[in-house]
C-alpha cells in the first residue's frame, strides 16, 4: 500500500466507512483502491489517470472528460482534491447534476494540498463539512448534496481575457476554466516566452503542455499557414484550447496525453511551458521525460523552444539530448531556452 499516494493510503485504512454506497470515484490516481471499494464508475480530467484506470480495472465504468458521466449507478461521489481551489466548486457543481439530494461527496487530500480549509469555499448547495478521518499527512472530510444542479453546463465556467498581440488588429481571445494552468489568464513564463518566439510562416508545431493554448494559437495568428497541434494530459486544458481556437477563428490538432507518444510524429518547432507538479507534489519525471523524448520529434533543423523555472535543471538535460542548449532571455524568475536537432 506504501506505493499509493497518501490521500489513496487514508482512504482504505477507513475503507469500511464506504461500503453502504455504490461509489464514482473523481480525480483519484491509483486504480488499486477499486480492489477495496465499491467503486462503481470513475471520472478523470487527468490522461495518465485515466489509462491507469482503464487498464487496470475492467469493471469500472469509465470516463475521461470535462464533464461527469451524465449517467451513472453511483449513489455517493469519493473526490481525490485537486490542487486548484477554483476547480473543487467546479467539480461539486458537476456532482450535484449527477447525484440526488443528501448524496454524500466524501473529499480526501494531503494537509498541504488545502484539503484543511476547502471548506471555506463552499457554498449552501452543499452541507457543511464534517472531518471524518486524520493520517497519512492527510485529511477526509464529508459533505452532502443539499441542493442538486440539474442545469449544470461546462461552458458556463468559461472565462476569458484578451491578450494585446502586435501587429495583429485584435487581441488574441484567450478562454479558460477552472483547473487549466494560470486560470484565467496567462502565466508570466509564457508571456516571457511570446516575447521571444520568432516569427515562423510555414511548418508543423506542437504545442506541448498546451493548457489553454495560447503559445500555438500566438504563433498561428502570425502565420495561418502553420499547423498547430495541441498536446495536454488535461481535458480542462484541451477543451480551453478549443474555445479559444474557436474565439480566434483558428484550426488545430488537440490531442490528450501524458507524454509523447511514439505515434504522434515529427514536427518543424515545440515550444512548451513544461509542468514541473503532480497534484501538490513537486514531479521533474514530467519535464525530464519530455527533454529526453522531444529531439526524436524533432525533424533535421527542427527547433526546441521553451520557458521555465530557472531553479530547474532543464539546460543540462536539453544539452544532453541536442548537444548544446542556448539561453535566448532570463530575468529572476524565468529563463527562455533555445535547441536545434542537427
Amino acid at each position: 500500500m506504501k506505493h499509493l499516494s497518501l490521500p489513496s493510503q487514508l482512504v482504505l485504512r477507513h475503507h469500511e466507512r464506504f461500503t453502504q454506497h455504490t461509489l464514482l470515484v473523481v480525480n483519484a490516481p491509483d486504480p488499486e483502491i477499486a480492489d477495496h471499494l465499491p467503486v462503481v464508475a470513475h471520472w478523470q480530467w487527468h490522461e495518465g489517470y485515466a489509462s491507469r484506470w482503464q487498464h487496470q480495472q475492467h469493471e469500472v465504468a469509465h470516463h475521461f472528460g470535462v464533464a461527469p458521466p451524465t449517467t451513472t449507478t453511483a449513489q455517493a461521489a469519493l473526490v481525490w482534491l485537486p490542487k486548484e481551489k477554483p476547480l473543487t466548486n467546479y467539480i461539486l457543481d458537476a456532482l450535484r447534476s449527477i447525484l440526488p439530494q443528501g448524496a454524500p461527496i466524501w473529499l480526501v487530500g494531503e494537509n498541504r494540498g488545502g484539503i484543511k480549509s476547502i471548506h471555506k469555499q463552499f457554498t449552501t448547495a452543499v452541507s457543511p463539512a464534517q472531518k471524518v478521518a486524520i493520517g497519512n499527512h492527510s485529511l477526509l472530510i464529508c459533505t452532502r448534496v443539499a441542493e442538486p444542479n440539474p442545469a449544470f453546463n461546462y461552458q458556463d465556467y468559461f472565462e476569458y481575457c484578451d491578450l494585446p498581440q502586435p501587429g495583429q488588429a485584435t487581441p488574441l481571445k484567450l478562454a479558460s476554466l477552472p483547473g487549466v494552468f494560470a486560470f484565467p489568464s496567462i502565466d508570466q513564463g509564457s508571456a516571457m516566452l511570446l516575447e521571444h518566439l520568432p516569427h515562423w510562416h510555414q511548418g508543423e508545431v506542437l504545442d506541448f503542455a498546451c493548457g489553454h493554448g495560447v503559445l500555438g494559437a500566438w504563433l498561428n495568428r502570425q502565420a495561418p499557414e502553420l499547423k498547430v497541434t495541441y498536446l495536454d494530459v488535461s481535458a480542462l486544458a484541451l477543451a480551453a484550447t478549443e474555445r479559444t481556437l474557436a474565439l480566434n477563428h483558428l484550426t488545430g490538432t488537440c490531442i490528450a496525453s501524458e507524454g509523447l507518444q511514439a505515434s504522434l510524429g515529427q514536427f518543424d518547432y515545440v515550444v512548451s511551458h513544461p509542468p514541473f507538479h503532480t497534484g501538490v507534489a513537486t514531479d521533474y519525471m514530467i519535464g525530464q521525460q519530455f527533454l529526453q523524448q522531444v529531439s526524436q520529434h524533432l525533424r533535421h533543423r527542427g527547433e526546441l523552444w521553451l520557458v521555465a523555472n530557472r531553479f530547474l535543471p532543464w539546460p543540462e538535460l536539453i544539452e544532453q539530448a541536442f548537444g548544446h542548449c542556448d539561453r535566448i532571455a532570463d530575468d529572476n524568475k524565468f529563463a527562455v531556452y533555445r535547441a536545434t536537432r542537427t
